[in-house]
């Protein structure tokens, strides 16, 4: 059972820390000059290279959606992490399941991000397509967490049910 609950911890914060990343770096859109995220934007003006961040009415709704979205799935992510982490304690939270629960704050994080991924996809790949634009690492990051939130859900509901036939 360690090992399954140190894979099922080890996931859940890979997860998280990726999550991170993807979150607050600034390479969700390149091309050969500039770099764009969701917080900031990066390219030459005036013939000198520097970074801004548009101000709130300038940016457009996507953007809105995408960054509540990504925070929801970070809070969630960090709920599951830190009840894995509980595990490792022998305290009772009543009847509550840290485990069980930490599967269904896995799921809801992975849903948030497929939420805030596809809004994100879907309004930028128009403009992707026809122009020198090109999605960054950063993006690919935030795709990357999606599968990794799902993995640890069910890492964790596959913990729980060991943890549950051990009693």
């Amino acid at each position: 059972m360690h090992i399954l609950q140190i894979s099922t911890v080890v996931c859940a914060f890979i997860s998280l820390l990726l999550l991170l990343i993807a979150l607050g770096s600034d390479y969700w859109l390149q091309s050969d000059n500039a770099n764009s995220g969701l917080w900031v934007a990066c390219g030459p003006v005036f013939s000198i290279y520097t970074c801004y961040s548009p101000s709130i009415n300038a940016v457009q709704g996507f953007y809105h959606a995408t960054r509540a979205f990504m925070f929801f799935g970070m809070i969630a992510g960090a709920i599951s992490c830190i009840g894995l982490c509980c595990n490792f304690f022998s305290f009772q939270l009543g009847f509550i399941s840290k485990t069980k629960n930490s599967a269904k704050a896995s799921l809801v994080a992975a849903g948030c991000v497929l939420i805030a991924m596809a809004i994100f996809t879907g309004r930028t790949a128009a403009a992707i397509s026809s122009s020198t634009w090109y999605y960054g690492w950063s993006f690919g990051l935030g795709w990357a967490t999606f599968p990794l939130f799902l993995i640890t859900g069910g890492l964790a509901f596959a913990l729980d049910r060991a943890v549950s036939t051990a009693a």
